[in-house]
C-alpha cells in the first residue's frame, strides 16, 4: 500500500491522509444510494474505490509523514460510518420491495455487530488485550460485500444471501472475541504491567493512524 500511495502522490506532491479518509466515507455513501436505485454494479465500483481509500489512508499517512492519533481516530470512526451507510442502503433497498423482512432484519444485525467488532476490540485493547482475530474482521466483510454486489448483477438473490452470511459471521466474530478476552483474563481482572515497559512504550511507540 506504501507504493500505491507513493504512486498516486508522485503527480500531486503531498495530500492530507484525513482527506483521503473522508474522501472514502463520501464514496461509500454514494454507494448506498446507488444500492437503493439498484445499480448494483456502479455500486460495487463506487465501494470498491471507497474501500480502497479506506486502505490508503494509513499508508498515505506514513509516506507522507503526517501519522497521527487523531487520524487513527478518525479513520476508526468514519470506518463504521462506511458500514453503517452501505448496509443501510441495502436494508432500505430491500425494506422497499416490501417482501424482505428476514433480509432486513439480517442488515439490523450486520450492523450491530460490525460495530461490536470493532467496539470489542477496543475495548479489549483498553484492558491490555489484543483481540483482532475471528471470522469476519473489517477486510472479511468488504470482501463479502464486493462479491455479493458482482454476483448480484446476474444472481437476483446474491445480495441477499450475503447478507445472511455477513450477518451469521459478524455475530460469530463478537462470539469469539469476546471468549477470547474471558480465557485471556481468567481472573476477571485486567493483566499487570510492568510501569518501566508501559512507560517505555508510551515513549517510543508511534501512533498509527489506521
Amino acid at each position: 500500500m506504501r507504493r500505491v500511495a507513493r504512486a498516486l502522490l508522485r503527480p500531486i506532491g503531498s495530500i492530507d491522509p484525513n482527506a483521503v479518509t473522508c474522501l472514502g466515507t463520501i464514496l461509500n455513501g454514494v454507494a448506498a444510494v446507488l444500492l437503493f436505485h439498484g445499480m448494483f454494479l456502479a455500486a460495487c465500483i463506487v465501494f470498491l474505490i471507497g474501500s480502497l481509500m479506506d486502505a490508503l489512508d494509513g499508508a498515505v499517512a506514513k509516506v507522507t509523514g503526517r501519522v497521527s492519533a487523531f487520524g487513527g481516530f478518525l479513520d476508526s470512526t468514519l470506518d463504521r460510518v462506511s458500514e453503517g451507510l452501505v448496509l443501510g442502503g441495502i436494508g432500505l433497498m430491500f425494506a422497499d420491495q416490501g417482501d424482505h423482512l428476514p433480509a432486513v432484519a439480517a442488515c439490523f444485525v450486520a450492523i450491530a455487530c460490525s460495530y461490536l467488532t470493532s467496539y470489542t476490540r477496543a475495548k479489549a485493547e483498553a484492558l491490555g488485550v489484543q483481540a483482532k482475530g475471528g471470522l469476519a474482521s473489517r477486510v472479511e466483510r468488504v470482501v463479502l460485500l464486493t462479491v455479493g454486489l458482482l454476483l448480484q448483477t446476474w444472481w437476483s438473490n446474491a445480495l441477499e444471501y450475503t447478507v445472511y452470511v455477513l450477518a451469521v459471521t459478524a455475530a460469530l466474530t463478537v462470539i469469539q472475541r469476546v471468549l477470547h478476552v474471558k480465557r485471556a483474563l481468567p481472573d476477571g481482572h485486567k493483566p499487570r504491567r510492568d510501569r518501566s515497559t508501559t512507560r517505555r512504550s508510551v515513549n517510543h511507540d508511534e501512533p498509527q493512524h489506521k
